[in-house]
């Protein structure tokens, strides 16, 4: 069933108001009809169930015939810092980031990045939208303006875990974890883009309070790191 997101204030006595680009979707795209069923969510984790009603020239209305709570986020909080990629690389972390529970994206100019561009936040934002419609989230990631590196790491050092990934680290990420203590409720971790970090990068990490860790004895390419180290995290603090 299609799900779109929907804000509170749409939805009045038992009936929702569908209008902009998801009724562009919905018609034009979907091509749904007035009795086809239809889901839609808003940010409090409420999802609703309906059927459309009619379909207007501007706008679609929506009959609610139940309402729930549901419970699809994470119970940790996770900020990725990712260093810059090329090409379309951002597009797929920023989608499986998604989909893995991560709460916000910071994307970071790094000494290796070759790519700079700080103009593509909408795209990014709405790749992270589509995201969680497919997987049943109802709070999609929060991508953060474009950071350079020294600003992101004295921006984000202060929490109870944060990770820096060093493929010279001898130190993996996943028995790191797995021999750790903690039970940190919020954790970041900066990713480099092609090459990784400088030695300089992680010594000045290092110096602000984050764990250089590797992710064992090969070579990941920086999309890979991502959602390998994500997925870690996930199995051993959240909900994989």
């Amino acid at each position: 069933m299609p799900r779109f997101p929907i804000a509170e204030n749409q939805v009045n006595n038992g009936q929702a108001l569908i209008s902009g680009t998801d009724y562009k979707h919905i018609v034009k795209v979907l091509r749904l009809k007035p009795g086809d069923e239809i889901t839609l969510f808003d940010t409090n984790s409420t999802e609703y169930y309906g059927k459309i009603r009619e379909i207007g020239k501007r706008d679609i209305i929506v009959d609610i015939s139940e309402s729930q709570r549901v419970n699809t986020e994470s119970p940790i909080e996770i900020i990725l810092l990712q260093g810059l990629p090329k090409g379309d690389k951002m597009d797929y972390i920023i989608e499986k980031a998604t989909e893995l529970g991560i709460n916000r994206i910071v994307p970071v100019i790094t000494k290796r990045s070759q790519i700079r561009e700080r103009d593509r936040k909408k795209r990014w934002e709405r790749i992270a939208l589509e995201a969680s419609k497919q997987c049943g989230r109802t709070k999609p990631t929060i991508i953060e303006n474009t950071l350079d590196f020294h600003e992101a790491i004295k921006l984000y050092s202060k929490r109870e875990l944060a990770i820096i990934l060093h493929v010279d680290c001898e130190v993996s990420a996943k028995s790191y974890i797995k021999n750790s203590l903690q039970t940190p409720q919020n954790i970041v971790l900066f990713v480099g883009s092609e090459g990784g970090f400088t030695d300089n990068e992680v010594l000045f990490g290092n110096k602000m309070g984050f764990i250089s860790l590797g992710l064992g004895p090969r070579v990941l390419r920086t999309e890979t790191a991502s959602i390998s180290v994500l997925s870690v995290i996930q199995f051993h603090y959240g909900d994989l």
